[in-house]
């Protein structure tokens, strides 16, 4: 059978005897489209079995067109892709492994450029053209895909080699995909504070995002189409773009975060009913009545602590000793292993993955780790309790959650909401119909 499936009999004969395992890559017809917002072209399908490429024609002008396969492609037991969160947007409900989580834990980084082919300068050349890819010949895909299978098969052989592989692929992937599936509603004020392609990721005033968690930290980044959502300021005038599509924005964020999470993994007790920056304070000032001055300072200095280092004359207090001796152990046990695991995900933080490393650095490393898979393992639950609800949740921001909530839901729902997001560490509320006005209720 030549490369090209585009017959039904040729697609029944290449299906008949197929394994349970394949590569599937997707050929979209624009590549700087939102995946949300994409159509395919074709299919790419490196047989385990066969061992061999082929693509399967979809929509592509040069070969007869066929219906998506989807009823073959359930058939596997296992689908290798390059992105799983992807994959999710473009076909759900198949059992994909994802490939780029495999090559991050083992490496701490994004999955190295892929071979430069003709279809990459012909795309180059063709950059903004409206379905690029179905003016690139279909040999010159296959030629690009083929050569990407080579590179990535490396890491297929390997990919039950890290213990955290089953966090990322059964957890991670899935929740990112449905974060950036949802949209944000934009408004008239958009055009004046962003400068974008909108055919790229806007449709019906919705705009959509993307999670990149393949970051020193693993801390997801949210940035696409020119727009950094992980860090839309406050005084800009950015977020008076963004408004409820149902009838109200509800931002619930963790009062204190980090001292909270510093507090829990070394082991001391912080009162949830008082927020942690005056108890903080009342350390460093070693009285009872903080002022607002005081509040102000004990935040710079705790900050100063937990990303510069612990100041000696801080380590009388019982909080700052144990997160001492905590940084201590952390970085024994990094020495002596090469490596420390996260408490979650249970991924490798490895020595040789890191530069210059230090022990305050691994701890930082260490407490955003842990605040990012905590955050996604509870979201994971989340969207759970939303499946059946009309609400939505629209943004995460590191600490933050933001939901586009629908009265309809009722206050029970909001109720559940709370209760299921402050079951470990306490939270604030603010709400309103535009981003930049969140007020406490």
């Amino acid at each position: 059978m030549y490369y090209l499936i585009e017959t039904k009999d040729q697609l029944n004969r290449f299906f008949k005897d197929e394994g349970n395992e394949c590569y599937l890559q997707f050929i979209t017809n624009n590549d700087e489209v939102h995946p949300k917002l994409q159509s395919l072209c074709s299919l790419y399908i490196y047989s385990f079995s066969k061992e061999k490429g082929f693509i399967i024609n979809l929509n592509h002008p040069e070969a007869f067109e066929l219906d998506l396969p989807l009823n073959y492609l359930k058939s596997y037991k296992n689908i290798f892709v390059k992105e799983k969160t992807k994959a999710l947007l473009y076909l759900p409900h198949l059992p994909y492994t994802d490939i780029q989580s495999i090559f991050y834990l083992l490496k701490n980084e994004p999955l190295d450029p892929l071979p430069k082919t003709a279809a990459h300068i012909f795309y180059e050349r063709k950059f903004g053209v409206n379905n690029v890819n179905k003016i690139i010949p279909i040999a010159k895909h296959y030629e690009a895909l083929t050569q990407e299978f080579t590179a990535l098969y490396p890491y297929i052989i390997n990919y039950k080699s890290e213990e955290s592989n089953k966090w990322y692929n059964e957890i991670l992937t899935p929740t990112l995909a449905k974060m950036v599936s949802e949209g944000f509603k934009t408004n008239k004020n958009f055009q004046k504070h962003f400068d974008i392609n909108e055919k790229f990721s806007i449709k019906e005033d919705k705009i959509y995002g993307w999670y990149n968690f393949c970051t020193t930290t693993g801390r997801p980044t949210n940035n696409f189409n020119k727009i950094n959502f992980s860090a839309l300021k406050h005084d800009s005038g950015e977020r008076d773009s963004f408004e409820a599509d149902n009838d109200i924005l509800i931002e619930m964020d963790y009062e204190g975060y980090h001292p909270r999470i510093i507090a829990y993994l070394a082991g001391y007790n912080i009162n949830d009913k008082e927020s942690v920056h005056t108890q903080l304070a009342k350390m460093y000032f070693e009285t009872e009545e903080i002022d607002a001055e005081m509040y102000k300072k004990s935040k710079e200095l705790t900050f100063q602590q937990m990303y510069g280092g612990i100041s000696k004359k801080y380590l009388k207090h019982e909080y700052f000793n144990k997160t001492q001796k905590f940084i201590d152990n952390l970085w024994e046990e990094f020495n002596e292993k090469g490596y420390v695991k996260t408490l979650i995900a249970r991924r490798r933080l490895l020595k040789d993955n890191y530069k210059n490393i230090t022990p305050q650095k691994l701890f930082n490393y260490y407490i955003q780790a842990f605040e990012t898979e905590y955050n996604i393992t509870l979201l994971s639950r989340i969207f759970k309790f939303l499946e059946d609800k009309k609400s939505k949740m629209v943004l995460y921001v590191y600490d933050s959650m933001l939901f586009d909530f629908s009265l309809e839901d009722g206050k029970e729902t909001l109720q559940s909401l709370k209760k299921l997001i402050s079951s470990d560490f306490p939270i604030k509320i603010k709400k309103g119909n535009i981003y930049s006005s969140l007020k406490a209720p």
